[in-house]
């Protein structure tokens, strides 16, 4: 038929939906930010789930396109949650970075304190909270509360735009309560990690013993001590490379932004 010619394929759909939605949001973008007080991450989700496999079936991530859906070739992504993690990552990566990037200069040794309380006794009093709600709601065993608990804990940087970005509702919060809430949402993902992976632990070793091994061995010293020792040797010697090249004049404009 003629018209297969003109069908579009999962990429092409992918993109004139993305397109159609940061377009509508930038039409209406003062009224949702400043009446409704809502920001784009909750309105992007409700969009993704309109559009998902759960409703129109829009984008499909995990379909394979070889004979999808009605026989028609390229029927879906064919990525699979593998791939779809990784993206996830990257964005979330790339958002840490930014708000790191949009901090005061030496913001973090100035002030720890008010940082280390966020992210130490007030996250685990969160953690243990939500832990008990998942608890007592869902009838779910300790385990299983800790991990989803550990998911939901986190208030990553995207969901703390509604503050942070220029809305008439972010006016009102002083600068100090917004840096310290910048700072606390780039840095709780990577402080949720060992609370994630401590129910992960429960749920899959045989013995609490085993399981505050690896926990202790492998999530503790390896990827959180020795995963952030690493970050510092490499984020101190690439800043000192580039006051280096600054100083001397050997780096332009467009490189240093």
């Amino acid at each position: 038929m003629v018209w297969s010619q003109i069908e579009a394929i999962p990429s092409h759909l992918t993109y004139l939906l993305l397109s159609a939605f940061l377009l509508a949001y930038t039409l209406f973008s003062t009224f949702i930010r400043n009446r409704l007080h809502l920001s784009e991450p909750p309105i992007a989700l409700l969009a993704g789930i309109i559009a998902g496999p759960q409703c129109l079936n829009l984008l499909t991530p995990e379909t394979w396109s070889v004979e999808g859906r009605g026989g028609r070739d390229n029927d879906g992504w064919g990525w699979g949650d593998n791939i779809v993690q990784e993206v996830t990552r990257v964005i979330v990566g790339i958002q840490v970075f930014a708000v790191a990037v949009e901090l005061p200069a030496h913001y973090m040794s100035r002030h720890w304190r008010s940082i280390g309380m966020m992210l130490g006794p007030v996250m685990a009093f969160g953690w243990l909270v939500c832990a008990l709600f998942v608890y007592i709601l869902f009838q779910a065993d300790v385990a299983t509360s800790l991990t989803i608990a550990a998911c939901l804990t986190p208030t990553d940087p995207v969901l703390a735009a509604s503050i942070l970005s220029n809305s008439k509702f972010s006016t009102r919060v002083p600068k100090r309560l917004k840096d310290m809430l910048s700072a606390e949402s780039g840095c709780n993902d990577g402080i949720a990690f060992p609370f994630l992976f401590l129910g992960l632990s429960i749920l899959t070793k045989s013995t609490a013993a085993a399981a505050a091994k690896e926990w202790f061995l492998i999530t503790l010293l390896w990827q959180c001590v020795f995963g952030l020792s690493i970050g510092l040797c490499i984020g101190t010697a690439f800043n000192r490379l580039l006051r280096f090249s600054d100083g001397r004049g050997y780096i332009d404009a467009p490189g240093l932004t």
